[in-house]
């Protein structure tokens, strides 16, 4: 079963609101086809998981965050991280009553054209047969989640680590370099995204005191 927490107040901009609700920590994972990657192999040192997520002072910003390379739902070589385009990268848990809440609020950002300046990549963890909702990619599909970018964690959920995950679902912004700019957990008000969204891409700061 999953244990659930409330997640860290934190600030994108002057107008983005708190994280409402709560995060859910991660559980076991099991064997699932495709669901899972057989293994996800990280490049680069792991960003430490930090009790500052959120906020100016988390430690991870200004890190290189690690490339993840593993396998899709259909089988194929998927890799995220590296530099690029600026982009958000998404930690979804199919089992996460938070992460149930907040992809359709992203999906009709989605549509709205909100999301297009960046890059959206997303990785599915904590996936198990044993947990509500499963699998993530029937979840996804349901949800018509518009983003192609999609990495299987792997049983031992090596991506959602390496990012320092402690709760979903978890945001990890990345400027064009593939330095983290913002790490966020729990449920974001959807004018919030927008925002970041749109300051990401103009190399603006997330944080109103910098």
């Amino acid at each position: 079963m999953t244990r659930s927490r409330r997640a860290r107040p934190f600030v994108l901009l002057a107008t983005i609101v708190a994280i409402v609700a709560m995060a859910a920590a991660p559980a076991s994972a099991k064997d699932a086809k495709t669901e899972l990657s057989k293994k996800v192999i990280v490049g680069g040192a792991a960003l430490a998981a930090s009790p500052d997520v959120g906020s100016s002072a988390d430690p991870a910003i200004g890190k290189t965050a690690p490339t993840l390379t593993g396998q899709g739902f259909d089988g194929k070589k998927v890799t995220i991280g590296g530099p690029g385009k600026p982009r958000a990268v998404i930690f979804l848990s199919h089992s996460c009553p938070h992460c149930q809440a907040e992809v359709p609020r992203i999906v009709k950002l989605a549509k709205q054209g909100k999301l297009d300046s960046i890059e959206v990549d997303t990785i599915t963890t904590n996936t198990s047969t044993d947990l509500p909702n499963y699998p993530p990619s029937k979840w996804l599909a349901r949800e018509q989640w518009p983003f192609k970018k999609v990495l299987a964690d792997d049983a031992k959920l090596r991506g959602f680590f390496a990012y320092g995950g402690e709760a979903f679902p978890y945001f990890v912004l990345l400027d064009t370099q593939g330095k983290v700019v913002l790490r966020a957990t729990g449920e974001i008000a959807p004018k919030s995204i927008a925002q970041a969204a749109k300051n990401l891409a103009a190399g603006k700061s997330v944080f109103p005191s910098n």
